[in-house]
């Protein structure tokens, strides 16, 4: 069973019991973006879904990649974990890359799904592209669910789609913003170099936003680097292939 929780500016979920794992959602998911994984892995893991910053309703603030990366080891000692794998997709992948750079002492094994080493486009040129919905009078709503459309290699089955767009009802349009900002200027060149955890990168056959080329750049300059491809997956790769997915990381943290 899953339990909701709330302390401070934290909104978290979580189930199982065993090795503690923290799950980072993808920018157009909310901590809810992980329940299949959940489902599928507390049988053996302490699964625990945080919400990026904003994303569970609270004020959101820009913050630094350090900062971000300092947000997650505060929720680490929040919950008196010493030690945590960490499983990342996209813009959740970037979080715990940040989190690396913080305090990679406090982290064990890594998955870094359909992500980068840097951003790979124009940034003021993507924002505003990426924004449009939104600053068209739309809400981050309208903007989540024709993103997601566009990003999945196959049309979601209208369950777990509409189980997205529903869950991005609670978040807010100044969280979506700062966390595109934090998209369009990532660059965690500085940081994977000197990275001496264990890391599995993970990359959708047909990810059209951090193409394999993308991964394959990560994996090699992780000094502990690992690739696997997701076939048939585009960008949303665990929701879009949860099976697949879901064996190869419990593979990778056993």
């Amino acid at each position: 069973m899953t339990n909701e929780h709330h302390r401070d500016s934290f909104s978290w979920v979580e189930q199982g019991a065993g090795r503690p794992v923290v799950f980072l959602h993808p920018i157009v998911g909310t901590r809810n973006y992980w329940d299949r994984q959940l489902a599928a892995l507390s049988d053996q893991f302490r699964c625990i879904a945080l919400d990026a910053p904003g994303y569970g309703g609270q004020p959101s603030e820009p913050l630094t990649p350090t900062a971000l990366g300092t947000r997650i080891i505060e929720f680490l000692d929040a919950l008196e974990m010493p030690l945590v794998d960490l499983v990342g997709l996209s813009l959740g992948a970037m979080h715990a890359l940040y989190a690396l750079g913080v305090a990679p002492e406090r982290i064990g094994r890594v998955v870094l799904a359909d992500t980068s080493l840097a951003f790979g486009a124009e940034p003021i040129e993507w924002l505003a592209e990426w924004l449009a919905p939104i600053d068209g009078a739309g809400s981050p709503v309208d903007l989540a669910a024709a993103a997601i459309d566009a990003i999945v290699a196959d049309p979601l089955v209208d369950g777990v789609r509409s189980e997205l767009v529903t869950a991005f009802g609670r978040v807010t349009e100044s969280a979506l913003r700062h966390a595109s900002f934090t998209i369009a200027h990532h660059d965690a060149s500085a940081i994977v170099p000197s990275v001496a955890n264990p890391c599995l990168v993970v990359c959708g056959e047909h990810d059209e936003e951090t193409p394999l080329s993308y991964s394959e750049a990560l994996a090699e300059a992780l000094p502990h680097g690992e690739l696997a491809v997701i076939a048939g997956a585009g960008h949303l790769s665990s929701i879009e292939r949860p099976e697949s997915f879901n064996e190869i990381v419990r593979n990778f943290l056993v």
